[in-house]
Protein backbone atom coordinates (compact mmCIF):
# COMPACT_ATOMS: atom_id res chain seq x y z
CA UNK A 1 0.00 0.00 0.00
CA UNK A 2 1.05 3.63 -0.37
CA UNK A 3 0.43 6.47 2.03
CA UNK A 4 -2.10 9.22 1.39
CA UNK A 5 0.79 11.59 0.56
CA UNK A 6 2.22 9.20 -1.99
CA UNK A 7 -1.28 8.55 -3.39
CA UNK A 8 -1.60 12.28 -4.10
CA UNK A 9 1.82 12.28 -5.78
CA UNK A 10 0.85 9.30 -7.92
CA UNK A 11 -2.40 10.94 -9.08
CA UNK A 12 -0.48 14.05 -10.14
CA UNK A 13 2.03 11.93 -12.05
CA UNK A 14 -0.78 10.04 -13.80
CA UNK A 15 -2.42 13.29 -14.89
CA UNK A 16 0.93 14.54 -16.11
CA UNK A 17 1.57 11.49 -18.27
CA UNK A 18 -2.01 11.75 -19.60
CA UNK A 19 -1.09 15.21 -20.96
CA UNK A 20 1.98 13.60 -22.57
CA UNK A 21 -0.29 11.07 -24.28
CA UNK A 22 -2.86 13.65 -25.38
CA UNK A 23 -0.19 15.64 -27.22
CA UNK A 24 1.09 12.46 -28.86
CA UNK A 25 -2.45 11.68 -30.06
CA UNK A 26 -2.15 14.59 -32.50
CA UNK A 27 0.86 12.97 -34.16
CA UNK A 28 -0.69 9.50 -34.25
CA UNK A 29 -3.98 10.29 -35.97
CA UNK A 30 -4.39 13.65 -37.69
CA UNK A 31 -0.83 14.24 -38.93
CA UNK A 32 -0.38 10.89 -40.79
CA UNK A 33 -3.91 10.97 -42.27
CA UNK A 34 -3.43 14.56 -43.52
CA UNK A 35 0.14 14.02 -44.76
CA UNK A 36 -0.81 14.10 -48.46
CA UNK A 37 -3.65 16.64 -48.46
CA UNK A 38 -2.18 19.24 -46.07
CA UNK A 39 1.56 18.65 -45.84
CA UNK A 40 2.22 17.75 -49.49
CA UNK A 41 3.68 14.27 -49.07
CA UNK A 42 3.61 12.57 -52.51
CA UNK A 43 1.05 9.77 -52.71
CA UNK A 44 2.42 6.30 -51.81
CA UNK A 45 5.79 7.79 -50.82
CA UNK A 46 6.07 5.49 -47.83
CA UNK A 47 9.76 5.95 -47.05
CA UNK A 48 9.35 9.74 -47.09
CA UNK A 49 6.25 9.46 -44.91
CA UNK A 50 8.18 7.22 -42.52
CA UNK A 51 10.84 9.87 -41.94
CA UNK A 52 8.88 11.55 -39.16
CA UNK A 53 8.56 8.25 -37.27
CA UNK A 54 12.26 7.54 -37.81
CA UNK A 55 13.07 10.99 -36.42
CA UNK A 56 10.68 10.44 -33.50
CA UNK A 57 12.08 7.02 -32.63
CA UNK A 58 15.75 8.02 -32.74
CA UNK A 59 15.28 11.24 -30.82
CA UNK A 60 12.91 9.74 -28.24
CA UNK A 61 15.23 6.80 -27.70
CA UNK A 62 18.17 9.11 -27.01
CA UNK A 63 15.99 11.34 -24.80
CA UNK A 64 14.90 8.25 -22.83
CA UNK A 65 18.53 7.42 -22.14
CA UNK A 66 19.34 10.92 -20.94
CA UNK A 67 16.10 11.12 -18.95
CA UNK A 68 17.29 8.14 -16.95
CA UNK A 69 20.84 9.40 -16.39
CA UNK A 70 19.66 12.93 -15.54
CA UNK A 71 17.00 11.56 -13.18
CA UNK A 72 19.73 9.66 -11.30
CA UNK A 73 22.02 12.69 -11.16
CA UNK A 74 19.43 15.47 -10.67
CA UNK A 75 15.83 15.84 -9.56
CA UNK A 76 12.99 14.07 -11.40
CA UNK A 77 10.97 17.30 -11.62
CA UNK A 78 13.86 19.10 -13.34
CA UNK A 79 13.75 16.55 -16.17
CA UNK A 80 9.95 16.82 -16.43
CA UNK A 81 10.01 20.62 -16.66
CA UNK A 82 12.76 20.47 -19.28
CA UNK A 83 10.68 18.10 -21.41
CA UNK A 84 7.65 20.40 -21.49
CA UNK A 85 9.74 23.51 -22.12
CA UNK A 86 11.26 21.91 -25.22
CA UNK A 87 7.74 21.31 -26.63
CA UNK A 88 6.75 25.01 -26.58
CA UNK A 89 7.68 25.79 -30.24
CA UNK A 90 5.73 22.81 -31.63
CA UNK A 91 2.30 24.51 -32.16
CA UNK A 92 3.85 27.33 -34.22
CA UNK A 93 5.93 24.92 -36.31
CA UNK A 94 2.80 22.91 -37.19
CA UNK A 95 0.77 26.05 -37.92
CA UNK A 96 3.31 27.43 -40.40
CA UNK A 97 4.18 24.05 -41.92
CA UNK A 98 3.75 23.95 -45.68
CA UNK A 99 5.77 20.78 -46.28
CA UNK A 100 6.74 17.57 -44.50
CA UNK A 101 10.13 18.86 -43.33
CA UNK A 102 8.38 21.15 -40.82
CA UNK A 103 6.54 18.10 -39.45
CA UNK A 104 9.85 16.24 -39.11
CA UNK A 105 11.20 19.20 -37.10
CA UNK A 106 8.10 19.27 -34.88
CA UNK A 107 8.37 15.50 -34.42
CA UNK A 108 12.02 15.91 -33.45
CA UNK A 109 10.98 18.20 -30.59
CA UNK A 110 8.05 15.96 -29.62
CA UNK A 111 10.44 13.02 -29.47
CA UNK A 112 12.58 14.86 -26.92
CA UNK A 113 9.46 15.92 -25.00
CA UNK A 114 8.09 12.38 -24.92
CA UNK A 115 11.40 10.79 -23.98
CA UNK A 116 12.02 13.11 -21.05
CA UNK A 117 8.48 13.46 -19.69
CA UNK A 118 7.11 9.93 -20.08
CA UNK A 119 10.31 8.27 -18.84
CA UNK A 120 10.56 10.39 -15.72
CA UNK A 121 6.88 10.03 -14.78
CA UNK A 122 7.34 6.25 -14.86
CA UNK A 123 10.57 6.45 -12.86
CA UNK A 124 8.81 8.69 -10.33
CA UNK A 125 5.81 6.33 -10.08
CA UNK A 126 8.11 3.43 -9.24
CA UNK A 127 9.98 5.63 -6.70
CA UNK A 128 6.87 5.79 -4.50
CA UNK A 129 5.74 2.16 -4.97
CA UNK A 130 6.86 -0.98 -3.16
CA UNK A 131 8.89 -3.41 -5.27
CA UNK A 132 6.17 -6.11 -5.18
CA UNK A 133 3.68 -3.67 -6.79
CA UNK A 134 5.89 -2.21 -9.51
CA UNK A 135 3.91 -3.95 -12.24
CA UNK A 136 0.77 -2.19 -11.06
CA UNK A 137 2.58 1.18 -10.93
CA UNK A 138 3.94 0.76 -14.46
CA UNK A 139 0.52 -0.40 -15.68
CA UNK A 140 -1.16 2.68 -14.24
CA UNK A 141 1.46 4.93 -15.82
CA UNK A 142 1.10 3.36 -19.25
CA UNK A 143 -2.71 3.31 -18.94
CA UNK A 144 -2.82 7.02 -18.26
CA UNK A 145 -0.48 7.84 -21.15
CA UNK A 146 -2.26 5.73 -23.75
CA UNK A 147 -5.68 6.77 -22.50
CA UNK A 148 -4.40 10.28 -23.28
CA UNK A 149 -3.30 9.14 -26.75
CA UNK A 150 -6.79 7.79 -27.49
CA UNK A 151 -8.55 10.89 -26.17
CA UNK A 152 -6.10 13.22 -27.91
CA UNK A 153 -6.60 11.58 -31.30
CA UNK A 154 -10.39 11.80 -31.04
CA UNK A 155 -10.38 15.38 -29.68
CA UNK A 156 -8.13 16.74 -32.42
CA UNK A 157 -10.22 15.00 -35.10
CA UNK A 158 -13.38 16.71 -33.80
CA UNK A 159 -11.56 20.04 -33.56
CA UNK A 160 -10.76 19.84 -37.28
CA UNK A 161 -14.52 19.86 -37.89
CA UNK A 162 -14.92 23.05 -35.85
CA UNK A 163 -11.93 25.05 -37.09
CA UNK A 164 -9.72 25.11 -40.14
CA UNK A 165 -7.22 22.25 -39.96
CA UNK A 166 -4.14 24.37 -39.24
CA UNK A 167 -5.95 26.41 -36.57
CA UNK A 168 -7.30 23.22 -34.94
CA UNK A 169 -3.83 21.64 -34.78
CA UNK A 170 -2.34 24.86 -33.37
CA UNK A 171 -4.99 25.37 -30.68
CA UNK A 172 -4.98 21.73 -29.65
CA UNK A 173 -1.20 21.48 -29.17
CA UNK A 174 -0.77 24.96 -27.62
CA UNK A 175 -3.54 24.47 -25.03
CA UNK A 176 -2.31 21.12 -23.75
CA UNK A 177 1.38 22.08 -23.67
CA UNK A 178 0.50 25.17 -21.61
CA UNK A 179 -1.73 23.22 -19.21
CA UNK A 180 0.90 20.52 -18.72
CA UNK A 181 3.72 23.00 -18.13
CA UNK A 182 1.76 25.00 -15.54
CA UNK A 183 0.55 21.81 -13.84
CA UNK A 184 4.10 20.51 -13.62
CA UNK A 185 5.47 23.76 -12.21
CA UNK A 186 2.84 24.24 -9.50
CA UNK A 187 1.66 20.74 -8.55
CA UNK A 188 4.38 18.15 -9.24
CA UNK A 189 6.71 17.24 -6.36
CA UNK A 190 10.07 15.58 -6.91
CA UNK A 191 10.05 11.89 -5.85
CA UNK A 192 13.74 11.00 -5.84
CA UNK A 193 13.80 11.25 -2.04
CA UNK A 194 11.37 8.31 -1.84
CA UNK A 195 13.60 5.88 -3.76
CA UNK A 196 15.48 3.32 -1.66
CA UNK A 197 19.17 3.38 -2.53
CA UNK A 198 21.23 0.44 -1.33
CA UNK A 199 25.00 0.71 -1.34
CA UNK A 200 25.84 -1.76 -4.09
CA UNK A 201 28.48 -1.53 -6.75
CA UNK A 202 27.07 -0.30 -10.04
CA UNK A 203 28.00 -1.86 -13.41
CA UNK A 204 31.11 -0.16 -14.79
CA UNK A 205 29.67 0.25 -18.30
CA UNK A 206 25.95 0.63 -17.72
CA UNK A 207 24.92 0.81 -21.38
CA UNK A 208 26.85 -2.36 -22.29
CA UNK A 209 25.57 -4.17 -19.20
CA UNK A 210 21.89 -3.50 -19.88
CA UNK A 211 22.13 -3.85 -23.67
CA UNK A 212 24.11 -7.09 -23.84
CA UNK A 213 26.02 -8.42 -20.80
CA UNK A 214 22.93 -9.12 -18.70
CA UNK A 215 21.18 -11.56 -21.04
CA UNK A 216 17.76 -11.15 -19.46
CA UNK A 217 17.89 -7.38 -19.84
CA UNK A 218 19.12 -7.90 -23.42
CA UNK A 219 16.15 -10.19 -24.16
CA UNK A 220 13.64 -7.73 -22.73
CA UNK A 221 15.29 -4.83 -24.58
CA UNK A 222 15.13 -6.57 -27.96
CA UNK A 223 11.51 -7.56 -27.32
CA UNK A 224 10.68 -3.95 -26.47
CA UNK A 225 12.49 -2.80 -29.60
CA UNK A 226 10.60 -5.12 -31.95
CA UNK A 227 7.14 -4.70 -30.39
CA UNK A 228 7.40 -1.06 -31.44
CA UNK A 229 7.14 -2.30 -35.04
CA UNK A 230 3.46 -3.00 -34.30
CA UNK A 231 2.87 0.48 -32.93
CA UNK A 232 4.74 2.00 -35.88
CA UNK A 233 2.57 0.13 -38.37
CA UNK A 234 -0.59 1.29 -36.62
CA UNK A 235 0.77 4.84 -36.35
CA UNK A 236 1.80 5.26 -40.00
CA UNK A 237 -0.12 2.77 -42.09
CA UNK A 238 -3.48 2.45 -40.38
CA UNK A 239 -4.40 6.12 -41.05
CA UNK A 240 -2.87 6.18 -44.56
CA UNK A 241 -4.27 2.80 -45.64
CA UNK A 242 -7.75 3.52 -44.32
CA UNK A 243 -7.89 7.16 -45.51
CA UNK A 244 -6.83 6.11 -49.03
CA UNK A 245 -9.59 3.47 -49.00
CA UNK A 246 -12.33 6.00 -48.24
CA UNK A 247 -12.56 5.73 -44.46
CA UNK A 248 -13.30 9.09 -42.80
CA UNK A 249 -10.92 10.80 -40.38
CA UNK A 250 -13.46 10.41 -37.57
CA UNK A 251 -13.71 6.64 -38.18
CA UNK A 252 -9.92 6.39 -38.38
CA UNK A 253 -9.62 8.19 -35.04
CA UNK A 254 -12.10 5.70 -33.53
CA UNK A 255 -10.18 2.72 -34.92
CA UNK A 256 -6.81 3.98 -33.72
CA UNK A 257 -8.44 5.21 -30.52
CA UNK A 258 -9.90 1.75 -29.83
CA UNK A 259 -6.40 0.29 -30.05
CA UNK A 260 -4.90 2.95 -27.79
CA UNK A 261 -7.84 2.95 -25.34
CA UNK A 262 -7.85 -0.86 -25.01
CA UNK A 263 -4.09 -0.88 -24.61
CA UNK A 264 -4.27 1.86 -22.02
CA UNK A 265 -7.17 0.63 -19.86
CA UNK A 266 -6.21 -3.04 -19.76
CA UNK A 267 -2.68 -2.22 -18.64
CA UNK A 268 -4.07 -1.41 -15.19
CA UNK A 269 -5.09 -5.07 -14.85
CA UNK A 270 -2.24 -6.70 -16.76
CA UNK A 271 0.36 -4.73 -14.80
CA UNK A 272 -1.20 -5.82 -11.51
CA UNK A 273 -1.68 -9.40 -12.77
CA UNK A 274 2.01 -9.61 -13.70
CA UNK A 275 2.88 -8.92 -10.05
CA UNK A 276 1.24 -12.24 -9.17
CA UNK A 277 1.81 -14.57 -12.15
CA UNK A 278 5.12 -13.21 -13.40
CA UNK A 279 6.01 -11.10 -16.42
CA UNK A 280 7.07 -13.59 -19.09
CA UNK A 281 3.75 -15.39 -19.70
CA UNK A 282 2.03 -12.05 -20.36
CA UNK A 283 4.86 -10.78 -22.57
CA UNK A 284 4.85 -13.89 -24.79
CA UNK A 285 1.03 -14.03 -24.99
CA UNK A 286 0.85 -10.37 -25.97
CA UNK A 287 3.53 -10.74 -28.64
CA UNK A 288 1.72 -13.69 -30.22
CA UNK A 289 -1.66 -11.92 -30.22
CA UNK A 290 -0.11 -8.93 -32.05
CA UNK A 291 1.66 -11.20 -34.56
CA UNK A 292 -1.65 -12.89 -35.42
CA UNK A 293 -4.07 -9.96 -35.56
CA UNK A 294 -1.99 -7.38 -37.45
CA UNK A 295 -2.14 -9.16 -40.84
CA UNK A 296 -5.70 -10.35 -40.08
CA UNK A 297 -6.82 -6.67 -40.25
CA UNK A 298 -6.40 -6.76 -44.03
CA UNK A 299 -9.18 -9.32 -44.56
CA UNK A 300 -11.86 -6.61 -44.74
CA UNK A 301 -12.33 -2.85 -45.12
CA UNK A 302 -15.40 -2.82 -42.91
CA UNK A 303 -14.96 -0.34 -40.05
CA UNK A 304 -16.41 -2.78 -37.50
CA UNK A 305 -13.82 -5.40 -38.54
CA UNK A 306 -10.99 -2.95 -38.00
CA UNK A 307 -12.45 -1.99 -34.63
CA UNK A 308 -12.42 -5.66 -33.57
CA UNK A 309 -8.83 -6.15 -34.77
CA UNK A 310 -7.76 -2.92 -33.07
CA UNK A 311 -9.24 -4.20 -29.82
CA UNK A 312 -7.19 -7.40 -29.99
CA UNK A 313 -4.03 -5.51 -30.96
CA UNK A 314 -4.64 -3.26 -27.95
CA UNK A 315 -5.11 -6.36 -25.79
CA UNK A 316 -1.82 -7.80 -27.00
CA UNK A 317 0.03 -4.57 -26.29
CA UNK A 318 -1.63 -4.29 -22.88
CA UNK A 319 -0.33 -7.73 -21.92
CA UNK A 320 3.25 -7.25 -23.08
CA UNK A 321 3.96 -3.54 -22.58
CA UNK A 322 3.88 -2.99 -18.80
CA UNK A 323 5.17 -6.52 -18.26
CA UNK A 324 8.42 -5.85 -20.16
CA UNK A 325 8.97 -2.56 -18.33
CA UNK A 326 8.28 -4.26 -15.00
CA UNK A 327 10.66 -7.10 -15.86
CA UNK A 328 13.39 -4.54 -16.51
CA UNK A 329 12.63 -2.88 -13.16
CA UNK A 330 12.89 -6.30 -11.49
CA UNK A 331 16.41 -6.77 -12.83
CA UNK A 332 17.77 -3.32 -11.90
CA UNK A 333 19.13 -2.13 -8.55
CA UNK A 334 17.56 1.07 -7.19
CA UNK A 335 20.95 2.82 -7.22
CA UNK A 336 20.99 2.64 -11.04
CA UNK A 337 17.35 1.82 -11.80
CA UNK A 338 16.56 5.13 -13.53
CA UNK A 339 19.60 4.72 -15.79
CA UNK A 340 18.71 1.09 -16.50
CA UNK A 341 15.14 2.00 -17.41
CA UNK A 342 16.44 4.83 -19.59
CA UNK A 343 18.68 2.42 -21.51
CA UNK A 344 15.85 -0.08 -21.96
CA UNK A 345 13.57 2.70 -23.16
CA UNK A 346 16.32 3.83 -25.55
CA UNK A 347 16.26 0.41 -27.21
CA UNK A 348 12.48 0.16 -27.02
CA UNK A 349 11.70 3.48 -28.67
CA UNK A 350 14.44 3.32 -31.31
CA UNK A 351 12.24 0.45 -32.48
CA UNK A 352 10.06 3.17 -33.99
CA UNK A 353 12.97 4.16 -36.26
CA UNK A 354 13.93 0.58 -37.18
CA UNK A 355 10.30 -0.38 -37.74
CA UNK A 356 9.54 2.71 -39.82
CA UNK A 357 12.62 2.16 -41.99
CA UNK A 358 11.82 -1.51 -42.49
CA UNK A 359 8.17 -0.80 -43.22
CA UNK A 360 9.09 2.00 -45.63
CA UNK A 361 11.45 -0.26 -47.59
CA UNK A 362 9.08 -3.25 -47.69
CA UNK A 363 6.02 -1.23 -48.71
CA UNK A 364 7.99 0.62 -51.39
CA UNK A 365 9.38 -2.59 -52.86
CA UNK A 366 6.18 -4.66 -52.57
CA UNK A 367 3.01 -2.99 -51.22
CA UNK A 368 1.49 -1.70 -48.00
CA UNK A 369 -0.04 -5.08 -47.18
CA UNK A 370 3.43 -6.67 -47.19
CA UNK A 371 4.42 -4.24 -44.44
CA UNK A 372 1.84 -5.78 -42.11
CA UNK A 373 3.29 -9.26 -42.77
CA UNK A 374 6.86 -7.99 -42.23
CA UNK A 375 5.93 -6.77 -38.75
CA UNK A 376 4.20 -10.05 -37.87
CA UNK A 377 7.27 -12.12 -38.81
CA UNK A 378 9.55 -9.75 -36.86
CA UNK A 379 7.42 -10.20 -33.74
CA UNK A 380 7.56 -13.99 -34.02
CA UNK A 381 11.37 -13.96 -34.32
CA UNK A 382 11.70 -11.62 -31.33
CA UNK A 383 9.41 -13.84 -29.25
CA UNK A 384 11.57 -16.84 -30.10
CA UNK A 385 14.69 -15.03 -28.83
CA UNK A 386 12.91 -14.18 -25.58
CA UNK A 387 11.69 -17.75 -25.02
CA UNK A 388 15.15 -19.23 -25.66
CA UNK A 389 16.75 -16.70 -23.27
CA UNK A 390 14.22 -17.46 -20.53
CA UNK A 391 14.89 -21.20 -20.89
CA UNK A 392 18.66 -20.70 -20.68
CA UNK A 393 18.97 -18.00 -18.02
CA UNK A 394 15.80 -18.56 -16.00
CA UNK A 395 12.90 -16.31 -15.08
Amino acid sequence: MITEKKYSLLVNLLLQVMFVGILLGLFRTAIPALSESIFNVPKDSFIFLSTFIIAFGLVKGIANYYAGTMADKHDRKYVLMLGWTIAIPVPLIIYFADNWYYIILATFLIGINQGLTWSVTQISSVDITKSERRGFAVGLNEFSGYFGVAIGGILVSYMTSLFSIKVALFLFSAIFILIALLYCFFLIEDTKKYAIFLKKENPENMFYYVSWKNKKLFAYSQAGHVEKFVDTCIWIFFPVYLFNNGITLIDISLIVGTYAFTWGVLQIFSGLYSDFVGRNLLIISGMLICAIFLPVCLLSLDVSWWLICSFFLGLGMALLYPSISSAVNDNCEDSWRASGIGIYRFWRDTGYATGALGLGIVTSLVNIEAGFVFVSISILLSTSILILTIKKYGR
